[in-house]
């Protein structure tokens, strides 16, 4: 089943190419993709919501502010602003995924407060039982999460995810129709899922964060230490990079990631300053 999909920028922040290529010290941007599929029978399903118009509230306090500095952020609105320039009513969306709990992936949870929320049961425990510094260095603003976030949401435990020979990823059917597959990518952050789905252009796997510029999977190119000791996970994140090298090199499956710069040209055609 192909479904209609509209991919959204949701912010911005500023880093230096080298923290993926450890050489290059150019400033580029790491936008906030977030996707709105319309299914036919279910309406709806927004996955991540961008960094949601709250990212300065949310690092207003000790130690979140070391975040607002770490990582210069322009935010963009609210995620029910940018659904609403694609004639989408936020209220009307009963549908979330979150792939994982960074903040450019949850600052916009708030615009949906009768939605069904879907994540990974390792997800958020893990990281809000971190204390407050630990909490920072991992991108996680607990201020972000609504506080009825848990009475309406499908954790997804690891049983519900199996084996999938052509990924070669444990992978969830979430509406059990083939239309939206939930992929267990380890690594970046805890439980972090991407997003398989029917494109237009073929089989695609939304990978949210477990690269971040296609280098990685189309050259090989692997991150600098630093920035490798920052993933959640290292020895795992290597291992999901090699096998997303891998699906590339079949070429069955177009991958695209949140944070790279090929996924802008699946965006809406707007202005972005």
């Amino acid at each position: 089943m192909s479904l209609k999909v509209h991919f959204l920028n949701g912010g911005y922040c500023r880093q230096f190419l080298a923290s993926v290529d450890g050489r290059s010290l150019r400033l580029v941007r790491f936008h906030a993709v977030f996707l709105a599929f319309h299914h036919p029978t279910i309406g709806w399903v927004v996955c991540d919501t961008g960094y949601g118009g709250r990212f300065r509230p949310a690092t207003r306090a000790w130690p979140y502010r070391l975040y607002r500095y770490a990582t210069p952020v322009r935010e963009r609105g609210t995620a029910a602003a940018a659904l609403a320039r694609i004639g989408v009513d936020a209220r009307r969306v009963q549908h979330v995924i979150v792939t994982h709990f960074h903040a450019d992936h949850i600052g916009g949870l708030g615009d949906f407060p009768s939605a069904r929320v879907y994540y990974h049961e390792d997800a958020l425990q893990s990281l809000a039982a971190l204390k407050p510094f630990k909490q920072t260095s991992c991108a996680f603003l607990p201020s972000l999460v609504p506080a009825q976030l848990q009475s309406r949401s499908k954790v997804l435990s690891r049983d519900h995810f199996q084996h999938d020979a052509d990924l070669s990823f444990p992978v969830h059917d979430l509406f059990r129709d083939g239309s939206l597959r939930l992929v267990h990518l380890p690594g970046h952050a805890p439980g972090q899922l991407g997003v398989q789905f029917e494109h237009e252009s073929g089989p695609l796997l939304y990978a949210a964060d477990a690269y971040w510029r296609k280098m990685q999977v189309s050259e090989g190119t692997d991150l600098p230490a630093l920035t490798r000791k920052l993933q959640w996970d290292p020895p795992a994140y290597d291992e999901t990079i090699a096998r997303l090298r891998h699906l590339h090199s079949h070429g069955r499956f177009k991958l695209l990631a949140c944070h790279d710069d090929e996924t802008q040209s699946y965006l809406e055609r707007e202005p972005y300053g």
